[in-house]
Order: structure tokens, then sequence, then C-alpha cells
């Protein structure tokens, strides 16, 4: 697992490749209401931060009142604070309380300082402060429902531990934090909550890389000094990377950035020096076996984000939260150091704070069920495939599904993620769109049933549910591997149209020819059918005898109605295109006895839903869409259907016809796997 605090602006830098808006918060966190306007009142304050901002003094509290997702989550966390509060014993323990919370809310400024300028902050800072101020709160939420989020999970896989440092007040109150953390529902475990030092963009040096700065006296000798964190995005291709990197004064940044010629970041980036020395580090005996854990840092300055390290004050010192590469032979994989130099460090803490892959593969949800789910789901998604991506949340699913399902339970869902009736209502609409989408879509439901039933045991087993708790928790996280993976093309419209509520009602029509409904067909289409007809095929609409192609006696009784049989759908294709792709022979049939042209070329698709471009899903598994100029008979061809290519050849299609990448027919056809003879026999055909 995964568990790191994130790095909340590399994530805002991610935004642009996730495909649906979300706004200035962070799609990768589970966002929790904070309380820092009615938290602290006391025993009248108002629950509602609204009710409060006429009379928001602190600069914090005034930016919750003009950020509606800061506004919501002071909500939350201000119910929290009254539920933790409420449970006090004796009256001078809720008083302790409540002074807990007030010096808590304290220390926000010096967790968040781009939160705290007297104007508003705007650009790059405000999204700084806003993802500042969720984390902690975040974390301040898990801390609070401790008690009611261990209660309502007795029964886990894992727990996380203190392995060095007990009896010392630093590595036991970070461990009571850990636990909180691990069983609030944020994504990321994060012990550090308003403890981490906050970092603010630099002004002048641009955002890619992303620099950001904090006076850090990071050795312990009473002297902050200017560390500066870069952050590159890589494109998005690969997890992003981190450095700290530092200078010995303000005056020494201030004469870099001024003597730097363009590109500026990167010139201050090589005046500066390195926080962490990492080639002066005792470096392990390659010959021998590693029997310690080692922090991920020690293997150089430049570090994905996985690997980051974290600075936070604890009383009047600097420490560093790191993730550890653990020993074979002993547990370790969170570790707690305090710096004296460069290349002089002190361990603290160590901490067992979740089951990384790197140690011990989880293989629990690798169900041959949830593949063919997730085979069975792609057709369907704008992309023609789930997008895994490397974003934070898309490599975390699993190991939140395995050891913290939780998390998978979001009352309040992030900025741009699906919910599971969402998911449900774009999947059915897409079923409407064609009968290709609805043979797909009985697939899904029938894949999805199945994983579901294999995916229940686990969760009663490992985690104590009941049976009807283990099956929603089984479908809460099929339901977000379509989320995570969902990724709509910003430029095409038709997600939208599928996510709206009343298509379906729209749709009246293409529901009873897909269903083969004649009756329902005839009267709908009324006294005027070819115009009735013309008039209710949409943007991603098929034609109604595509839509009936499955049903004999409806598609002869639209053409009987004069329907025309050569008509192009959404997807490019005509009904005997659809009928060839299916294997309809019959319907084929149909449709040359009625005037289809069996050389007609197939157009582009007007509604361009099975590729978006995007790197994060397109990388290594680009969606093709059909050539146009393809004909019914190679279809067939590619299909592999003798009965299907005779019966196009004898109505008078063309083997010499090419599309308009020029291939002939004969090109599409596949040798698969024990079907030689069939490949063969078409061959011949075509010759």
């Amino acid at each position: 697992m995964n568990y790191k605090t994130p790095n909340l602006p590399m994530l805002l830098l991610k935004r642009a490749h996730l495909g649906l808006a979300i706004g200035v918060v962070v799609a990768g966190t589970h966002w929790y209401p904070v309380s820092g306007l009615a938290a602290g009142q006391g025993e009248g304050a108002a629950a509602k931060p609204g009710s409060d901002c006429a009379g928001a003094a602190a600069a914090i509290d005034r930016l919750i009142c003009a950020e509606p997702s800061l506004a919501v989550i002071d909500t939350a966390l201000d119910a929290a604070f009254r539920d933790y509060r409420d449970r006090a014993a004796r009256p001078v323990e809720r008083d302790a309380r409540l002074a807990e919370q007030r010096l808590w809310l304290e220390g926000r400024t010096r967790a968040c300082p781009a939160a705290t300028p007297s104007a508003l902050p705007a650009g790059a800072q405000r999204e700084s402060a806003v993802a500042c101020l969720s984390r902690i709160y975040e974390q301040r939420v898990a801390a609070l429902r401790y008690e009611r989020n261990t209660a309502a999970w007795p029964r886990v896989r894992f727990r996380p531990t203190l392995l060095e440092g007990a009896g010392t007040k630093l590595c036991e109150d970070l461990q009571r934090d850990l636990v909180a953390s691990f069983f609030g529902r944020g994504l990321f475990v994060n012990p550090l909550g308003e403890r981490e030092i906050g970092f603010t963009p630099v002004p002048g040096l641009g955002d890619d890389p992303m620099v950001l700065r904090a006076d850090i006296d990071a050795y312990n000798l009473g002297k902050p000094f200017p560390v500066l964190q870069w952050i590159e995005d890589n494109s998005g291709l690969q997890l992003s990377t981190v450095e700290y990197r530092a200078f010995a004064s303000p005056t020494g940044l201030l004469d870099a950035i001024g003597r730097s010629a363009q590109p500026v970041a990167k010139n201050v980036r090589t005046a500066a020096h390195a926080v962490i020395d990492a080639d002066r580090l005792p470096r392990p005996d390659p010959k021998k076996p590693i029997t310690q854990p080692r922090a991920a840092f020690a293997r150089g300055s430049i570090l994905t984000v996985d690997e980051m390290p974290r600075f936070f004050r604890y009383g009047d010192r600097i420490y560093l939260l790191g993730p550890m590469r653990p020993a074979s032979e002993k547990p370790g994989d969170l570790g707690v150091y305090r710096l004296y130099g460069p290349a002089r460090l002190h361990r603290a803490c160590l901490f067992d704070a979740h089951m990384p892959i790197a140690r011990s593969s989880d293989r629990a949800l690798a169900l041959p069920e949830v593949e063919a789910f997730e085979r069975a789901a792609g057709p369907l998604l704008p992309t023609g495939r789930l997008c895994t991506g490397v974003s934070d949340a898309a490599r975390m699913l699993v190991d939140h599904a395995a050891w913290r399902p939780w998390v998978l339970d979001r009352r309040r869902p992030a900025p741009g993620d699906l919910s599971g009736e969402q998911i449900a209502l774009y999947m059915r609409n897409r079923a409407l769109t064609g009968p290709e989408k609805t043979r797909q879509y009985r697939a899904y439901l029938a894949a999805r049933n199945a994983a579901i039933a294999a995916l229940t045991p686990f969760y009663r087993n490992e985690f104590g549910r009941t049976a009807a708790e283990a099956q929603r928790f089984a479908a809460l996280y099929l339901d977000r591997k379509i989320s995570d993976g969902f990724e709509p093309d910003p430029d095409d419209p038709s997600t939208l149209m599928l996510l709206a509520a009343d298509y379906a009602e729209k749709h009246d029509i293409q529901q009873a020819a897909l269903a083969g409904d004649t009756l329902a067909v005839r009267a709908l289409l009324g006294p005027e059918p070819k115009a009735i007809a013309k008039g209710v095929t949409r943007d991603l609409d098929e034609p109604l005898l595509t839509d009936a192609i499955e049903h004999p006696t409806t598609l002869r009784a639209l053409l009987e109605l004069g329907l025309d049989p050569n008509e192009i759908g959404a997807s490019g294709r005509t009904p005997l295109m659809a009928a060839a792709r299916l294997d309809l022979v019959e319907a084929a049939g149909i449709l040359l006895a009625h005037g289809a042209a069996p050389d007609t070329g197939a157009g582009d698709a007007v509604a361009q839903t099975d590729s978006t471009g995007d790197p994060l899903c397109m990388k290594g598994d680009v969606a093709v869409s059909d050539a146009p100029g393809r004909t019914a008979l190679s279809y067939a061809a590619e299909l592999g259907s003798p009965e299907m290519v005779r019966l196009l050849l004898d109505h008078g299609a063309s083997a010499a016809r090419p599309d308009n990448t020029g291939r002939r027919p004969a090109d599409y056809v596949k040798n698969r796997s024990g079907e030689a003879t069939r490949a063969a026999e078409i061959i011949e055909m075509l010759k």
C-alpha cells in the first residue's frame, strides 16, 4: 500500500489529465469538512460556516468562507468536534477538549502559510492554501472520529504499529495519529496534520516545474534557511518527482534569482544545495543482505512523490517523516528522522504503517471475476477500456479496497468522482445507443454480478462484515474502478448526454426497437413513420433499423413502413454493417431483400467515443476507430462468418473494394486459433 501524505500542489498539476472538471480541489483527496469558524467559539457556536462569515476576522476563516469546498469541510469538522466534545464524561474533560481544539486552530497558520495573507490569495497560492487546509483538516477529522471509526471496524487485516521509539512522546503521539488516519476516510494516511510545514509558491519561477518555499531550521541549529521544493509533473506520463534544495540564507536565494537568466527556475536550482546529501550518507554493502530498513531519500535527491519525505515541527524541533525501503528480515516502512546537517541524521521512530507491495504483494482482490468485469466494462466507456494511468487514486484503489475498505464509502464524493448511481445510469443509457452496446451491457451486468459474488466473501471473512455489507463494499470497489478509470474526451459532449437523467425518457422508440416490441414501435412512429424516425435519431443514435436488427419481425415491420435500409448512424455504419458485425444472417437477408446496398462504405463516426488521446489512458494501448470506407463484407470477413460472406457475395458485394486505408475484405480475415479451416474457406470465397 502507498499511504503517504500527498504532495497536493503536485496533484493540482495533474488536474489537466483527469478529463472531468474538478475545480481547484484535488481529485485524489477525499474532502472532509474542517472546522475553523465554529469549533473554537464555545458552546453556542453555529455549526454552519456561512452564518459566521460576516464576522470572520482571521485570514484563514475568510478563505474558508470564500471557498465552497472549504466551507463544506468546515461544517463537517465542526460536527465531528461537537461529537468528540459531547462524548467527554466530565465537564473538566469537555473543557480540555475545547482548549485542545482551539490550540489546533491556532496551529493552522504555521501549517498553511499560503492561507494567511490579509487579502484573499489568488492563483497558485490560493490552490496551495486550499490544498493545505484540506489536508490538515482531513487529518483532524480522522483524529476526532478515531473512537467511532475504530469501533465501526473491529476486525481489520492490519493496524499500524510502532517498531522503534516506544516510550518516546514524539513517536507515541505520531503512532496515535497514524492509527487515527489509517481508520479515517482520507485517500492518504497522514499522521502529521497541522505539524507538517507548509510550503508556498515562489513568485516568478513559473509553474513547470512548480517551485515552493518554506523557511525551515532543518538542521535544528536555530537558523532557519530557505528550503525549496521542485515538483516535476513529467507530463503525466509517469510519477511526478520532487526534490528539496536550499540556500544558506534568504539573501542567497534573492541573489540567485536576481542574477539568473532564463530559465530562472533551472538556474536557481543549480545554485542551491541539496538539503540531504545522499552521496555522503552511509551506503549498505552490496555484497551483504540488507537487514535494516533504509530511508527512501537516501538513494538520491530526486525522488518520486511516493518516496518524498515531509518536514514537520514537534515542540521546538524539526523532523523529517519519510517512507522507508523495508528489509526482508525486519519490517518498517515509515521513519522519523532528526537532521543535524546534510549528511548527519538520526532515526527517532520507525513504524510499520502499511503492507507495502514491495514487501508483500497482495493478490487478495486479483480474482478472475474482477478481471472479467474490467474487460466487460471497457467497451462501454468513452475510451473503450478502463484507464488506470498513474494518478494517485488509480494506483491506490486496490490497496484501499484490500486494507482500508471504509475509504471506498465516500458519503461526500470528491469532485469529479462518479457515484455508483451515475455509473449505473451511464451504462444503462449507453445500452440504448445500438444493439452492439445492448449486448455489451448485458455482458457487463453479468460480469458485475459475478464479480460482486466473488468479492463478497473477502469482506465477510477478512473484515467481519454482514452479508449485505460485504456485498455493498464489493459493489463500491467495482464502481470505484469504473469511476477512477473513466476518462472522457473533454471535447466530446457525448459523456454528458449519457449522464442525463432523462436520456432514456427521450429514447422510448429506441428502447422499443431494441426490445423487439413491434406494436410499441408502430404506435410511437404514428402516421408519419419516416419523418418521426428521422426526428428521433439524435447524435449518439443508430438508425431504428439497426436497433431492431436482432428482431426479424420488428425489422420487417420497420422496412415495410418505408425506413431507409442504407441510413448511416452515429457509428458511421449502416444496418447491414451492424448485421454483419453481429453475424445476424437472417437480418442481413431481410435488409438485402429490401434494398440494402452491400458495397456502401462506412463513414466517420459522428460521436467519437473510443479514443481521447490522453497519454495517461492511451499509452501502450491506443484505441483505433474503424477505417472509413469499410464494407459489410469486410466486417463479415473479420468476424470469420462463411455464411455471412456467402450471403453478401451472392447479393453482389465486391471482394475487391478497398476501404480508405487500401485494405480489402480479404485483408481482414484473421486466422484465429482453432479456426484455420474457416479462415481458409473465407479466403477462397474472396478470391
